[in-house]
């Protein structure tokens, strides 16, 4: 089910989710070192080792994102007709005896689309519709020793990428082309004991080959390495957590070729613990892996055009309610204002003088977490 859904993303953080869980999600991305069950096994897979005994879960995220896009070549705004996406997951976890824990999960994790198919001719949106869905499938193995907690979780990325354009009446499809590759996600953490516990994580790069279905060529599109650090304390009711992550976009094959830097990205989340509900905040800023200032005519217009990575700013509302010791449900709203981005690309016969683009995303996500 999970494979044939649509999991194709409007993504934040460059093209990545800011988060792959609803309690991550409602407290502005955090999770590197605050445990949320299972939900924990992608983000830092040491943290699963705060599973009691066992827990599953599972997640459907109602995504809105609203891209308008214009050129010089008709000074009017065209509003891409990818505007709606529905996007679950489901992650389990269990405590194996001792200081050994194991979990099984499927993520949507990061992916973009846009839809310019209906634009007139004279647009210079060359009727552009693309597609890209990167998907996660997780194996998260983690020990725990007193207060240190270590993880591994290796990853199966699926991906696919679906793009067509046309160029003076001539349309270039590069159908669907469904790819699979490995990697991996390690992390540390540690528990003082006191409220404050630290984390940290690193993804490796995922390579992905796809291939033009018009001419055989392939095209390199890989899913950058990511580090990351992070802290939470709790007192009482009261829990604050920071993360910093730096995604490696710079030297990730594909993206660094169209000029996208490495993106440093700042989250901060507050959560108030009541017996059997919780309230959280959050906010999550990462500035834009495009750099339009470079003056790359090319990069600039299919990144603005195809590939608009420019939400930088999110903020975050979620909530829990647990119904009794087993059942437990969770929710998270997710808005990032909108973002005008421009590029002065020369002009040609193909090429406008300039493109501008604004982009602004609402989800809602909802979850049922079963612990036993």
């Amino acid at each position: 089910m999970l494979l044939t859904a649509t999991l194709s993303l409007h993504a934040t953080n460059g093209d990545q989710m800011i988060a792959t869980g609803t309690k991550s999600m409602g407290m502005g991305g955090v999770g590197i070192a605050l445990p949320f069950g299972a939900e924990s096994g992608l983000n830092n897979p040491a943290l699963i080792t705060y599973v009691e005994k066992s827990e599953i879960s599972g997640s459907v995220t109602l995504f809105f994102p609203s891209i308008e896009t214009k050129s010089s070549k008709e000074a009017q705004w065209h509003e891409s007709d990818s505007d709606f996406y529905l996007m679950p997951a489901v992650q389990y976890a269990t405590h194996l005896g001792g200081g050994v824990y194991a979990g099984l999960g499927v993520w949507g994790m990061a992916g973009m689309g846009i839809d310019f198919s209906n634009a007139p001719t004279g647009s210079g949106l060359m009727r552009m519709k693309d597609d890209l869905m990167i998907m996660h499938i997780a194996a998260p193995l983690a020990l725990r020793e007193e207060g240190m907690s270590v993880g591994i979780a290796p990853i199966l990325q699926v991906g696919m990428l679906d793009i067509e354009y046309r160029v003076l009446q001539k349309r270039h499809p590069f159908d669907k082309d469904w790819k699979a590759n490995f990697g991996a996600v390690i992390g540390m953490a540690y528990d003082f004991g006191n409220g404050l516990i630290l984390g940290a994580k690193y993804r490796t790069p995922i390579s992905m080959s796809y291939e033009n279905s018009e001419n055989g060529n392939e095209l390199e599109l890989q899913q950058p390495g990511e580090f990351g650090v992070g802290f939470s304390y709790t007192c009482g009711a009261h829990t604050f957590a920071f993360d910093y992550k730096r995604i490696q976009w710079g030297s990730a094959e594909g993206y660094s070729d169209f000029g996208w830097k490495d993106q440093d990205v700042y989250a901060v989340g507050y959560q108030y613990q009541a017996e059997n509900w919780a309230l959280r905040l959050g906010y999550n800023h990462g500035k834009s892996p495009l750099d339009t200032a470079a003056m790359r005519p090319i990069q600039d217009y299919f990144n603005l055009l195809g590939f608009p990575a420019t939400s930088e700013d999110h903020y975050t509302l979620g909530g829990s309610y647990t119904l009794d010791r087993q059942w437990s449900f969770d929710f998270a709203a997710v808005y990032s204002p909108e973002k005008k981005t421009n590029g002065r690309l020369g002009g040609g016969i193909i090429l406008p003088e300039t493109i501008e683009n604004k982009h602004s995303e609402f989800s809602l996500t909802a979850q049922v977490n079963y612990r036993f």
